[in-house]
């Protein structure tokens, strides 16, 4: 997919950021020469409920259409001297977290974002065969200034414990950004479980709307209105930020751009919100990684 319509000065080629990701390579770096990646059996086995886990390849995988999805487990030392963007999601317990990577529409989401990226802007993409994740009970957790959220909700609950909460909140303090997407805030199921996850985190911050003049908004491409995902949800026409002084933290999209990305039908602006939701998703990889 081609983005076009918006011609940006694209001179965005390493991290700024570099000493967020150099900072823990040691740990990372040490965890998986220590076989950490395969002995996790106690966080395996709280989610081996949700989709099939091998542990032989350390991936998850399912089957959808007569076909099998992969969801690799992402560590350091795929792009050890942390020159390349690896887009991840985050793995938590108590929920789709894998929503759209498997049971994709059209395309695997995050295949299809890391893509468009690679090809719209001069970010240094780490293009992968299989969508990345990286779990919150991951020691080499910090080694990512970017991580990617989503889910549904629905008949489920977030079940992170004291030490999930403390992770995630020096993942923030160590600079880390966290994209959020509510797969359908009408369900109003995920986004109060991420009102509570915060709540906990920082207790002294709240979510704040994003006004459209936010310079998350015009990283690459100027957007001054707002278009939402695969679906435009009346009440809920604009983001919501955790903010650190005066820069975001915390990106939350009520309007499933993760589903826009996947492929699925956009209504009510069809392919322009599509192409919206692309350029809003780069904007914000921008705006996290050079900060």
């Amino acid at each position: 997919m081609s983005i076009d319509r918006n011609q940006t000065d694209k001179t965005i080629r390493t991290f700024s950021r570099r000493a967020f990701i150099k900072s823990s390579i040691g740990l990372a770096t040490s965890a998986v020469a220590a076989g950490g990646l395969l002995n996790s059996a106690d966080a395996q086995s709280q989610f081996g409920e949700y989709i099939p886990y091998d542990a032989t390849r350390d991936i998850h995988y399912s089957t959808r259409y007569g076909t099998r999805d992969i969801i690799e487990h992402n560590h350091p030392g795929m792009d050890p001297t942390g020159e390349k963007f690896t887009f991840v999601r985050l793995k938590y317990p108590g929920g789709d977290w894998w929503t759209n990577i498997v049971n994709h529409y059209r395309w695997k989401s995050d295949l299809k974002f890391s893509q468009v990226l690679e090809e719209n802007t001069s970010i240094n993409v780490n293009l992968r065969r299989h969508p990345q994740y990286v779990d919150i009970e991951d020691d080499w957790l910090y080694s990512y200034p970017f991580m990617f959220m989503t889910g549904h909700g629905r008949r489920t609950q977030m079940r992170l414990t004291d030490t999930h909460i403390r992770k995630m909140r020096e993942y923030f303090e160590r600079g880390g950004f966290l994209h959020v997407e509510d797969c359908d805030i009408r369900y109003a199921n995920f986004w109060p479980q991420i009102q509570i996850m915060m709540r906990r985190i920082y207790p002294e911050k709240k979510f704040e709307r994003l006004d459209i003049s936010h310079s998350i908004y015009h990283t690459l491409y100027d957007h001054n209105e707002y278009l939402g995902g695969d679906k435009l949800i009346r009440g809920y026409e604009y983001d919501q930020a955790i903010m650190d002084e005066d820069r975001v933290m915390v990106y939350f999209c009520p309007n499933d751009m993760n589903c826009a990305w996947e492929g699925r039908p956009c209504d009510p602006g069809g392919m322009e919100q599509r192409t919206w939701a692309f350029e809003q998703g780069m904007n914000v990889v921008a705006y996290a990684i050079t900060g």
